[in-house]
């Protein structure tokens, strides 16, 4: 993994740390990033937007490891609650399928039965 190190443009004392991802990421898993990310107390002076298969962050010098490894338990707990959004999604999805078996097994035993009361008719 090749970790690019910039200098910010637009703000003299910045830079912008591209951190690359394993692929880019899903909708599921770019959505529960952002709620980590936005429910974080800690407030630093950086920016951190997902752009591709990489995480950029903007940040000063100040403190650098310290935020590097605060941006790696947010991914850390984004990757958690995607096996759990995973896990529960798969749950109601067998759920649903039984539940809808259920309903054919009861429109079948209705059908034969409305199918025997016509014939004794």
């Amino acid at each position: 993994m090749h970790v690019d190190i910039q200098k910010d443009p637009f703000h003299p004392t910045a830079y912008i740390i591209t951190l690359p991802l394993d692929s880019d990421p899903s909708y599921v898993w770019h959505t529960l990033f952002e709620q980590e990310l936005w429910s974080s107390l800690d407030f630093w002076d950086r920016k951190v937007l997902i752009v591709g298969s990489a995480i950029k962050l903007v940040t000063t010098r100040d403190r650098v490891e310290e935020k590097l490894h605060w941006l790696e338990k947010l991914v850390t707990a984004t990757n958690k609650r995607v096996e759990d959004y995973d896990k529960q999604a798969k749950a109601e999805k067998v759920a649903s399928g039984s539940k809808f078996m259920d309903e054919e097994e009861i429109r079948k035993g209705v059908s034969t039965w409305a199918l025997s009361r016509v014939r004794q008719s």
